[in-house]
Protein backbone atom coordinates (compact mmCIF):
# COMPACT_ATOMS: atom_id res chain seq x y z
CA UNK A 1 0.00 0.00 0.00
CA UNK A 2 0.73 3.02 -0.69
CA UNK A 3 1.06 6.91 0.52
CA UNK A 4 0.03 8.63 3.98
CA UNK A 5 -3.64 8.76 4.38
CA UNK A 6 -4.12 12.34 5.19
CA UNK A 7 -6.79 14.88 4.36
CA UNK A 8 -6.71 17.91 5.80
CA UNK A 9 -9.22 20.72 5.56
CA UNK A 10 -8.13 24.29 3.92
CA UNK A 11 -9.66 27.46 6.16
CA UNK A 12 -10.24 30.45 6.40
CA UNK A 13 -9.26 33.07 9.61
CA UNK A 14 -13.03 32.34 10.29
CA UNK A 15 -12.35 28.78 10.59
CA UNK A 16 -14.52 28.01 7.53
CA UNK A 17 -14.21 25.21 5.60
CA UNK A 18 -13.12 26.21 2.10
CA UNK A 19 -12.00 23.33 0.28
CA UNK A 20 -13.94 22.52 -2.95
CA UNK A 21 -15.72 19.17 -2.71
CA UNK A 22 -13.65 18.10 -5.95
CA UNK A 23 -10.58 18.43 -4.39
CA UNK A 24 -11.48 16.20 -1.36
CA UNK A 25 -13.17 13.56 -4.24
CA UNK A 26 -9.49 13.94 -5.89
CA UNK A 27 -7.46 13.18 -2.97
CA UNK A 28 -9.24 10.18 -1.49
CA UNK A 29 -9.22 8.32 -5.63
CA UNK A 30 -5.86 9.10 -5.62
CA UNK A 31 -5.26 7.96 -2.19
CA UNK A 32 -7.14 4.80 -3.39
CA UNK A 33 -4.25 4.13 -5.26
CA UNK A 34 -1.69 4.14 -2.80
CA UNK A 35 -3.11 0.88 -1.60
CA UNK A 36 -0.01 -1.04 -2.04
CA UNK A 37 2.84 1.19 -0.98
CA UNK A 38 1.51 2.25 2.10
CA UNK A 39 2.40 -1.13 3.53
CA UNK A 40 5.60 -0.28 2.27
CA UNK A 41 5.78 3.32 3.97
CA UNK A 42 4.51 1.76 7.07
CA UNK A 43 7.30 -0.77 7.50
CA UNK A 44 9.72 1.79 6.43
CA UNK A 45 8.02 3.36 9.70
CA UNK A 46 8.41 0.24 12.20
CA UNK A 47 12.35 1.10 13.31
CA UNK A 48 10.73 4.29 14.84
CA UNK A 49 7.89 2.82 16.29
CA UNK A 50 10.20 0.05 17.62
CA UNK A 51 12.44 2.30 19.11
CA UNK A 52 9.15 4.28 20.69
CA UNK A 53 7.93 1.25 22.37
CA UNK A 54 10.23 -1.30 23.28
CA UNK A 55 11.39 -1.47 26.46
CA UNK A 56 14.49 -2.69 27.92
CA UNK A 57 15.21 -6.30 27.89
CA UNK A 58 15.29 -8.36 31.01
CA UNK A 59 18.52 -10.55 31.20
CA UNK A 60 19.10 -12.54 33.96
CA UNK A 61 22.00 -11.00 36.52
CA UNK A 62 24.84 -12.78 36.90
CA UNK A 63 26.38 -13.86 40.54
CA UNK A 64 28.89 -10.79 41.53
CA UNK A 65 31.98 -12.87 41.82
CA UNK A 66 31.37 -15.05 37.96
CA UNK A 67 33.21 -14.33 35.40
CA UNK A 68 31.22 -12.12 33.13
CA UNK A 69 32.30 -13.65 29.15
CA UNK A 70 32.27 -10.50 26.40
CA UNK A 71 31.26 -12.24 23.23
CA UNK A 72 32.84 -10.30 20.33
CA UNK A 73 30.69 -10.81 17.70
CA UNK A 74 32.39 -11.03 14.29
CA UNK A 75 30.84 -10.03 10.73
CA UNK A 76 28.11 -12.80 9.39
CA UNK A 77 27.56 -14.27 12.64
CA UNK A 78 23.94 -15.39 13.77
CA UNK A 79 22.06 -12.75 16.08
CA UNK A 80 22.47 -13.89 20.12
CA UNK A 81 18.86 -13.40 19.91
CA UNK A 82 16.57 -15.72 18.03
CA UNK A 83 14.47 -14.26 14.93
CA UNK A 84 12.48 -14.89 12.04
CA UNK A 85 15.24 -13.29 9.94
CA UNK A 86 15.64 -16.62 7.67
CA UNK A 87 11.70 -17.43 7.04
CA UNK A 88 10.97 -13.84 6.50
CA UNK A 89 13.44 -13.30 3.82
CA UNK A 90 12.86 -16.83 2.29
CA UNK A 91 10.02 -14.90 1.06
CA UNK A 92 11.11 -11.68 -0.45
CA UNK A 93 13.35 -11.16 -3.68
CA UNK A 94 17.21 -10.03 -3.03
CA UNK A 95 19.22 -8.18 -5.40
CA UNK A 96 16.39 -5.30 -6.14
CA UNK A 97 15.86 -1.61 -5.28
CA UNK A 98 14.09 -2.28 -1.61
CA UNK A 99 14.97 -5.27 1.09
CA UNK A 100 14.19 -4.97 4.70
CA UNK A 101 13.36 -7.11 7.71
CA UNK A 102 12.54 -6.59 10.69
CA UNK A 103 12.38 -8.28 14.12
CA UNK A 104 9.08 -7.24 15.94
CA UNK A 105 8.86 -9.91 18.41
CA UNK A 106 10.35 -8.00 21.62
CA UNK A 107 8.20 -5.20 21.29
CA UNK A 108 4.82 -6.84 19.95
CA UNK A 109 5.36 -9.65 23.13
CA UNK A 110 5.00 -6.60 25.38
CA UNK A 111 1.71 -4.60 23.93
CA UNK A 112 0.02 -5.76 26.73
CA UNK A 113 3.01 -5.31 29.29
CA UNK A 114 2.49 -1.78 28.28
CA UNK A 115 -1.15 -1.81 29.20
CA UNK A 116 -0.33 -2.58 32.85
CA UNK A 117 2.28 -0.08 32.70
CA UNK A 118 -0.43 2.12 31.74
CA UNK A 119 -2.58 1.11 34.54
CA UNK A 120 0.12 1.68 37.78
CA UNK A 121 0.46 5.59 36.16
CA UNK A 122 -3.00 5.92 37.14
CA UNK A 123 -1.87 5.24 40.93
CA UNK A 124 -2.03 8.91 41.39
CA UNK A 125 -5.60 9.31 40.39
CA UNK A 126 -8.58 9.60 42.62
CA UNK A 127 -10.55 5.83 43.42
CA UNK A 128 -13.54 7.18 41.36
CA UNK A 129 -11.16 8.05 38.58
CA UNK A 130 -9.20 5.12 38.78
CA UNK A 131 -12.54 2.86 38.59
CA UNK A 132 -13.78 4.70 35.69
CA UNK A 133 -10.26 3.95 33.97
CA UNK A 134 -9.85 0.61 35.08
CA UNK A 135 -12.32 -1.13 32.16
CA UNK A 136 -11.31 0.40 29.75
CA UNK A 137 -7.75 -0.43 30.03
CA UNK A 138 -8.99 -3.97 30.97
CA UNK A 139 -10.47 -4.13 27.51
CA UNK A 140 -7.90 -2.93 25.91
CA UNK A 141 -5.63 -5.46 27.38
CA UNK A 142 -8.25 -8.31 26.26
CA UNK A 143 -8.53 -7.54 22.61
CA UNK A 144 -4.61 -7.14 22.35
CA UNK A 145 -4.24 -10.49 23.93
CA UNK A 146 -6.87 -12.50 21.53
CA UNK A 147 -6.28 -10.18 18.34
CA UNK A 148 -2.81 -12.42 17.93
CA UNK A 149 -0.87 -9.00 17.20
CA UNK A 150 1.51 -9.95 20.03
CA UNK A 151 2.22 -12.98 17.61
CA UNK A 152 3.72 -10.74 14.66
CA UNK A 153 7.30 -11.77 15.32
CA UNK A 154 8.74 -9.88 12.14
CA UNK A 155 8.21 -8.02 8.92
CA UNK A 156 9.97 -7.83 5.42
CA UNK A 157 9.52 -5.58 2.20
CA UNK A 158 11.36 -6.05 -0.78
CA UNK A 159 11.10 -4.93 -4.06
CA UNK A 160 12.71 -5.76 -7.45
CA UNK A 161 12.51 -4.35 -11.06
CA UNK A 162 12.26 -7.43 -12.89
CA UNK A 163 11.33 -5.58 -16.24
CA UNK A 164 11.35 -2.35 -18.39
CA UNK A 165 9.18 -0.23 -16.18
CA UNK A 166 7.56 -2.95 -14.28
CA UNK A 167 8.11 -3.68 -10.44
CA UNK A 168 7.71 -6.76 -8.02
CA UNK A 169 6.80 -5.47 -4.53
CA UNK A 170 6.40 -8.30 -1.41
CA UNK A 171 4.96 -7.69 1.36
CA UNK A 172 5.26 -10.34 4.36
CA UNK A 173 4.49 -10.24 8.14
CA UNK A 174 5.29 -13.47 9.81
CA UNK A 175 4.45 -15.33 12.67
CA UNK A 176 5.75 -18.75 14.22
CA UNK A 177 3.15 -21.31 13.32
CA UNK A 178 2.33 -22.24 16.46
CA UNK A 179 1.02 -18.64 17.70
CA UNK A 180 -1.76 -18.50 14.78
CA UNK A 181 -4.86 -18.59 17.06
CA UNK A 182 -5.24 -14.96 17.35
CA UNK A 183 -8.36 -13.32 15.56
CA UNK A 184 -6.69 -11.49 12.77
CA UNK A 185 -5.24 -15.02 11.60
CA UNK A 186 -8.18 -16.03 10.21
CA UNK A 187 -10.26 -13.18 9.55
CA UNK A 188 -8.67 -13.24 6.10
CA UNK A 189 -8.97 -16.79 5.17
CA UNK A 190 -7.87 -20.45 6.23
CA UNK A 191 -5.68 -21.21 2.71
CA UNK A 192 -5.07 -19.93 -0.93
CA UNK A 193 -7.68 -20.40 -3.26
CA UNK A 194 -8.34 -20.08 -7.28
CA UNK A 195 -9.00 -16.05 -7.86
CA UNK A 196 -12.51 -16.93 -9.39
CA UNK A 197 -13.68 -12.90 -9.05
CA UNK A 198 -11.24 -12.05 -11.52
CA UNK A 199 -13.75 -13.40 -13.80
CA UNK A 200 -16.24 -10.90 -12.70
CA UNK A 201 -14.62 -7.74 -13.95
CA UNK A 202 -15.65 -5.88 -16.29
CA UNK A 203 -13.46 -5.02 -19.46
CA UNK A 204 -13.44 -1.35 -18.31
CA UNK A 205 -12.28 -1.85 -14.61
CA UNK A 206 -11.08 1.16 -13.01
CA UNK A 207 -10.23 -0.16 -9.46
CA UNK A 208 -11.05 -3.48 -8.10
CA UNK A 209 -10.49 -5.49 -4.97
CA UNK A 210 -11.37 -9.06 -3.74
CA UNK A 211 -10.97 -10.70 -0.47
CA UNK A 212 -11.49 -13.34 2.25
CA UNK A 213 -12.85 -11.53 5.13
CA UNK A 214 -15.03 -13.13 8.13
CA UNK A 215 -17.27 -9.97 8.39
CA UNK A 216 -19.37 -12.19 10.69
CA UNK A 217 -16.59 -13.13 13.20
CA UNK A 218 -14.99 -9.47 13.08
CA UNK A 219 -18.36 -7.95 13.98
CA UNK A 220 -19.23 -10.75 16.68
CA UNK A 221 -15.93 -10.57 18.42
CA UNK A 222 -15.90 -6.34 18.36
CA UNK A 223 -20.19 -7.10 20.18
CA UNK A 224 -18.82 -9.63 22.52
CA UNK A 225 -15.52 -7.38 23.98
CA UNK A 226 -18.37 -4.91 24.18
CA UNK A 227 -20.66 -6.70 26.31
CA UNK A 228 -18.17 -8.32 28.37
CA UNK A 229 -16.17 -4.81 28.72
CA UNK A 230 -18.11 -4.29 32.11
CA UNK A 231 -18.50 -0.62 30.54
CA UNK A 232 -22.56 0.65 30.69
CA UNK A 233 -22.20 2.95 28.20
CA UNK A 234 -20.83 0.49 25.91
CA UNK A 235 -22.82 -2.46 26.63
CA UNK A 236 -26.04 0.16 26.20
CA UNK A 237 -24.95 1.29 22.43
CA UNK A 238 -24.14 -2.34 21.57
CA UNK A 239 -27.91 -3.45 22.85
CA UNK A 240 -29.33 -0.41 21.34
CA UNK A 241 -28.06 -0.89 18.03
CA UNK A 242 -29.29 -4.51 18.20
CA UNK A 243 -33.13 -3.41 19.28
CA UNK A 244 -32.80 -0.99 16.43
CA UNK A 245 -31.71 -3.39 13.75
CA UNK A 246 -34.13 -5.89 14.55
CA UNK A 247 -36.69 -3.11 14.81
CA UNK A 248 -36.25 -1.65 11.27
CA UNK A 249 -35.51 -4.99 9.64
CA UNK A 250 -37.30 -7.55 11.40
CA UNK A 251 -33.81 -9.62 11.57
CA UNK A 252 -31.69 -10.61 14.63
CA UNK A 253 -28.30 -9.28 14.40
CA UNK A 254 -27.06 -13.35 14.87
CA UNK A 255 -28.95 -14.12 11.69
CA UNK A 256 -27.60 -11.60 10.00
CA UNK A 257 -23.81 -12.87 10.44
CA UNK A 258 -24.27 -16.18 10.13
CA UNK A 259 -25.72 -15.20 6.17
CA UNK A 260 -22.50 -13.82 5.42
CA UNK A 261 -20.00 -16.39 4.11
CA UNK A 262 -16.48 -15.02 4.32
CA UNK A 263 -15.70 -12.39 1.31
CA UNK A 264 -16.17 -8.89 0.24
CA UNK A 265 -15.13 -7.24 -2.83
CA UNK A 266 -15.68 -3.77 -4.81
CA UNK A 267 -15.70 -2.56 -8.36
CA UNK A 268 -15.37 0.64 -9.87
CA UNK A 269 -15.54 0.87 -13.40
CA UNK A 270 -14.80 4.39 -15.82
CA UNK A 271 -17.10 4.21 -18.91
CA UNK A 272 -14.57 5.91 -21.08
CA UNK A 273 -17.37 6.07 -24.58
CA UNK A 274 -19.85 8.10 -21.57
CA UNK A 275 -18.09 11.38 -19.84
CA UNK A 276 -19.76 13.11 -16.96
CA UNK A 277 -19.09 17.14 -16.53
CA UNK A 278 -17.87 17.75 -12.86
CA UNK A 279 -17.73 21.40 -12.03
CA UNK A 280 -14.37 22.55 -10.34
CA UNK A 281 -13.94 26.05 -9.34
CA UNK A 282 -14.92 28.24 -12.43
CA UNK A 283 -14.50 25.51 -14.96
CA UNK A 284 -15.52 21.92 -15.38
CA UNK A 285 -13.86 18.70 -16.02
CA UNK A 286 -14.60 15.73 -17.56
CA UNK A 287 -13.67 12.37 -17.13
CA UNK A 288 -15.50 9.29 -18.11
CA UNK A 289 -18.55 8.09 -16.18
CA UNK A 290 -17.74 6.17 -13.39
CA UNK A 291 -19.90 2.89 -11.52
CA UNK A 292 -19.81 1.26 -8.19
CA UNK A 293 -20.76 -1.97 -6.79
CA UNK A 294 -19.63 -3.67 -3.59
CA UNK A 295 -20.33 -7.50 -2.93
CA UNK A 296 -20.79 -9.56 -0.16
CA UNK A 297 -20.51 -13.26 -0.06
CA UNK A 298 -23.55 -14.73 1.61
CA UNK A 299 -25.08 -17.74 2.19
CA UNK A 300 -29.07 -17.14 1.53
CA UNK A 301 -30.88 -14.57 0.39
CA UNK A 302 -32.14 -13.18 4.01
CA UNK A 303 -30.76 -9.43 3.29
CA UNK A 304 -31.68 -9.32 -0.31
CA UNK A 305 -35.52 -10.56 0.66
CA UNK A 306 -35.50 -8.10 3.93
CA UNK A 307 -34.62 -5.41 1.76
CA UNK A 308 -36.92 -6.54 -1.33
CA UNK A 309 -40.00 -6.11 0.99
CA UNK A 310 -38.96 -2.77 2.66
CA UNK A 311 -38.48 -1.21 -0.72
CA UNK A 312 -41.31 -2.45 -2.57
CA UNK A 313 -43.89 -0.18 -3.91
CA UNK A 314 -41.08 2.68 -3.16
CA UNK A 315 -41.88 4.73 -6.36
CA UNK A 316 -39.70 3.72 -9.61
CA UNK A 317 -38.83 0.87 -7.82
CA UNK A 318 -38.41 -2.15 -10.35
CA UNK A 319 -38.10 -5.58 -10.33
CA UNK A 320 -36.10 -7.73 -12.71
CA UNK A 321 -35.55 -11.79 -12.41
CA UNK A 322 -33.95 -14.41 -14.67
CA UNK A 323 -32.32 -16.83 -14.09
CA UNK A 324 -28.75 -15.21 -13.58
CA UNK A 325 -29.95 -12.97 -10.97
CA UNK A 326 -32.49 -11.34 -8.93
CA UNK A 327 -32.16 -7.52 -9.22
CA UNK A 328 -34.36 -5.01 -7.96
CA UNK A 329 -33.73 -1.06 -8.64
CA UNK A 330 -34.75 2.27 -7.77
CA UNK A 331 -35.26 4.94 -10.89
CA UNK A 332 -34.83 8.35 -8.99
CA UNK A 333 -35.58 11.47 -12.04
CA UNK A 334 -32.31 13.74 -11.72
CA UNK A 335 -32.02 17.42 -13.80
CA UNK A 336 -31.60 17.09 -17.29
CA UNK A 337 -33.31 13.72 -17.38
CA UNK A 338 -30.72 12.06 -15.60
CA UNK A 339 -31.54 9.01 -13.75
CA UNK A 340 -30.35 7.55 -10.67
CA UNK A 341 -30.61 3.51 -11.13
CA UNK A 342 -29.43 2.67 -7.13
CA UNK A 343 -29.91 -1.51 -7.63
CA UNK A 344 -29.27 -4.53 -5.68
CA UNK A 345 -29.15 -7.87 -6.61
CA UNK A 346 -28.07 -11.24 -5.30
CA UNK A 347 -26.03 -13.28 -8.21
CA UNK A 348 -23.92 -15.63 -8.15
CA UNK A 349 -23.31 -16.78 -4.01
CA UNK A 350 -23.55 -12.57 -3.80
CA UNK A 351 -25.05 -10.30 -2.29
CA UNK A 352 -24.56 -6.85 -4.71
CA UNK A 353 -25.34 -3.20 -4.00
CA UNK A 354 -24.52 -0.92 -7.33
CA UNK A 355 -24.65 2.80 -8.58
CA UNK A 356 -25.99 1.40 -11.66
CA UNK A 357 -27.92 -1.89 -12.84
CA UNK A 358 -25.36 -1.98 -15.88
CA UNK A 359 -22.61 -2.48 -14.15
CA UNK A 360 -24.29 -6.02 -12.57
CA UNK A 361 -25.07 -6.17 -16.19
CA UNK A 362 -21.15 -6.22 -17.64
CA UNK A 363 -20.24 -8.29 -14.65
CA UNK A 364 -22.22 -11.01 -15.25
CA UNK A 365 -21.37 -10.49 -18.95
CA UNK A 366 -17.79 -10.86 -18.08
CA UNK A 367 -18.41 -13.94 -15.90
CA UNK A 368 -19.89 -15.67 -18.80
CA UNK A 369 -16.75 -15.58 -21.13
CA UNK A 370 -17.79 -12.06 -22.76
CA UNK A 371 -15.36 -9.16 -22.50
CA UNK A 372 -13.77 -8.52 -19.36
CA UNK A 373 -10.84 -7.34 -17.55
CA UNK A 374 -8.93 -10.74 -17.85
CA UNK A 375 -9.00 -10.61 -21.52
CA UNK A 376 -7.02 -7.43 -21.87
CA UNK A 377 -3.36 -6.70 -22.46
CA UNK A 378 -2.86 -4.75 -19.52
CA UNK A 379 -4.04 -8.16 -17.59
CA UNK A 380 -1.82 -9.98 -19.17
CA UNK A 381 1.00 -7.84 -17.99
CA UNK A 382 0.29 -7.10 -14.74
CA UNK A 383 -0.76 -10.63 -13.37
CA UNK A 384 2.49 -12.25 -15.65
CA UNK A 385 4.47 -14.47 -12.77
CA UNK A 386 1.92 -13.50 -9.81
CA UNK A 387 0.51 -16.66 -7.86
CA UNK A 388 -2.94 -18.06 -9.71
CA UNK A 389 -4.06 -18.84 -6.00
CA UNK A 390 -5.21 -16.61 -3.07
CA UNK A 391 -6.38 -14.83 -0.19
CA UNK A 392 -7.68 -11.50 -2.27
CA UNK A 393 -6.50 -9.18 -4.81
CA UNK A 394 -6.37 -5.51 -5.80
CA UNK A 395 -6.11 -4.28 -9.05
CA UNK A 396 -5.76 -0.51 -10.16
CA UNK A 397 -5.43 0.23 -13.88
CA UNK A 398 -3.64 2.48 -15.71
CA UNK A 399 -7.04 3.49 -17.00
CA UNK A 400 -8.18 4.77 -13.43
CA UNK A 401 -4.65 6.29 -13.08
CA UNK A 402 -4.76 8.83 -15.82
CA UNK A 403 -8.05 9.97 -14.60
CA UNK A 404 -6.94 10.34 -10.56
CA UNK A 405 -3.88 12.26 -12.40
CA UNK A 406 -6.22 14.34 -14.58
CA UNK A 407 -8.40 15.53 -11.98
CA UNK A 408 -5.59 15.92 -9.44
CA UNK A 409 -4.01 18.21 -11.71
CA UNK A 410 -6.63 20.04 -12.65
CA UNK A 411 -8.09 20.54 -9.14
CA UNK A 412 -4.45 21.64 -7.82
CA UNK A 413 -4.43 24.26 -10.74
CA UNK A 414 -7.40 25.77 -9.37
CA UNK A 415 -5.49 26.35 -6.38
CA UNK A 416 -3.28 29.52 -5.51
CA UNK A 417 0.25 28.09 -6.35
CA UNK A 418 -1.21 24.91 -7.11
CA UNK A 419 -0.13 24.14 -10.80
CA UNK A 420 4.17 24.10 -8.84
CA UNK A 421 3.04 21.63 -6.53
CA UNK A 422 1.16 19.70 -8.90
CA UNK A 423 3.81 19.91 -11.28
CA UNK A 424 6.38 18.51 -7.70
CA UNK A 425 4.27 15.75 -7.03
CA UNK A 426 4.65 14.42 -10.53
CA UNK A 427 8.22 14.94 -10.52
CA UNK A 428 8.21 12.82 -7.67
CA UNK A 429 5.59 10.68 -7.66
CA UNK A 430 3.80 9.32 -10.86
CA UNK A 431 0.82 7.38 -10.86
CA UNK A 432 0.98 4.03 -11.85
CA UNK A 433 -1.41 0.57 -11.97
CA UNK A 434 -0.65 -2.53 -10.37
CA UNK A 435 -2.25 -5.98 -8.93
CA UNK A 436 -1.63 -7.23 -5.76
CA UNK A 437 -2.03 -10.94 -4.75
CA UNK A 438 -2.62 -11.63 -1.00
CA UNK A 439 -1.92 -14.85 0.67
CA UNK A 440 -2.65 -16.31 4.20
CA UNK A 441 0.20 -18.87 4.82
CA UNK A 442 0.83 -21.53 7.72
CA UNK A 443 3.17 -18.50 9.26
CA UNK A 444 1.97 -15.01 8.15
CA UNK A 445 0.67 -13.36 5.39
CA UNK A 446 2.11 -12.47 2.14
CA UNK A 447 1.25 -9.84 -0.53
CA UNK A 448 2.91 -9.66 -3.89
CA UNK A 449 2.52 -6.58 -5.97
CA UNK A 450 3.69 -5.55 -9.92
CA UNK A 451 3.17 -2.63 -11.23
CA UNK A 452 4.51 0.61 -12.38
CA UNK A 453 5.24 1.73 -8.62
CA UNK A 454 8.81 0.54 -7.53
CA UNK A 455 11.17 1.31 -4.18
CA UNK A 456 11.85 5.15 -5.97
CA UNK A 457 8.38 5.71 -5.41
CA UNK A 458 8.38 4.71 -1.54
CA UNK A 459 10.55 7.63 -0.06
CA UNK A 460 9.36 10.53 -2.50
CA UNK A 461 7.00 12.27 0.12
CA UNK A 462 10.40 12.55 1.84
CA UNK A 463 11.57 14.86 -0.82
CA UNK A 464 8.53 16.19 -2.58
CA UNK A 465 6.08 16.95 1.30
CA UNK A 466 9.25 18.97 2.64
CA UNK A 467 9.63 20.88 -0.61
CA UNK A 468 6.04 21.64 -1.06
CA UNK A 469 5.66 22.48 2.16
CA UNK A 470 8.56 25.43 1.62
CA UNK A 471 6.81 26.08 -1.66
CA UNK A 472 3.78 27.28 0.31
CA UNK A 473 5.48 28.99 3.24
CA UNK A 474 7.63 31.54 1.26
CA UNK A 475 5.02 32.99 -0.42
CA UNK A 476 3.68 33.81 3.15
CA UNK A 477 6.75 34.56 4.59
CA UNK A 478 7.58 37.23 2.31
CA UNK A 479 4.33 38.40 2.42
CA UNK A 480 4.89 38.59 6.51
CA UNK A 481 8.00 40.67 5.75
CA UNK A 482 6.63 43.07 3.39
CA UNK A 483 3.74 44.18 5.50
CA UNK A 484 1.30 42.35 3.53
CA UNK A 485 -1.48 39.74 4.24
CA UNK A 486 -0.31 36.62 3.28
CA UNK A 487 -3.11 35.24 0.25
CA UNK A 488 -5.95 33.49 1.75
CA UNK A 489 -8.10 30.69 0.41
CA UNK A 490 -9.64 31.04 -3.13
CA UNK A 491 -13.23 31.51 -2.55
CA UNK A 492 -16.72 29.55 -2.15
CA UNK A 493 -17.25 27.84 -5.48
CA UNK A 494 -21.39 28.50 -6.24
CA UNK A 495 -23.45 25.45 -5.27
CA UNK A 496 -24.69 23.24 -8.13
CA UNK A 497 -27.79 23.15 -8.82
CA UNK A 498 -28.35 20.73 -11.21
CA UNK A 499 -26.40 17.09 -12.52
CA UNK A 500 -24.81 16.65 -15.80
CA UNK A 501 -26.19 14.66 -18.16
CA UNK A 502 -24.31 11.11 -18.58
CA UNK A 503 -26.02 8.19 -17.39
CA UNK A 504 -26.23 5.43 -20.29
CA UNK A 505 -29.74 4.52 -21.37
CA UNK A 506 -30.73 1.16 -19.32
CA UNK A 507 -33.32 -1.28 -20.29
CA UNK A 508 -36.95 -0.43 -19.63
CA UNK A 509 -38.73 -1.90 -16.69
CA UNK A 510 -41.97 -1.51 -15.05
CA UNK A 511 -42.35 -1.89 -11.40
CA UNK A 512 -43.13 -5.58 -10.46
CA UNK A 513 -41.98 -6.70 -13.71
CA UNK A 514 -39.02 -8.60 -15.74
CA UNK A 515 -37.85 -7.55 -18.43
Amino acid sequence: MRGKFEIRNQKSETGRDRRPISAVIALLARQILRISVLEFRIFLLLPLLALAGCQKSETPTAPENAASPTPSPTPGSASFTPNSFSDVTAQLDPGGDLYLYLSTAQWTSKLAQGIDTLQSMTARQTPEQQQQVAPYLALLKDIVQKSGVQAVSGVGASSINYAAGLYRNKIFVHHYPADGSGVIWSLYGTQPHPLASLDYLPVDTGLAGFADFDLAKFIGFLRDEATQSGIPPLQQAVAQWQTELTGLTGLKLDDVLASFNGAVGMVLTLDASNNVTIPIENQSLTIPFPRLALLFAVKNDLIFKTVDKMFAGTPGFATFVDPDVQMRLVQVPLANGVNLRPTLAQWNGFLVFATDDNLIRAMIAAQKGGPGFKTTAEYATLSAGLPEQGNSFVIATQHFADTVRKIETQVGASQPGGGARTALMERFEKTGHFMSVGAVLPNGWLSISQGSQGAGQLLAPAIAIPAMAAGMALPALNAYRRGAAPPGPPPIPPPVTSFPSGNPPSPAASPGTSP
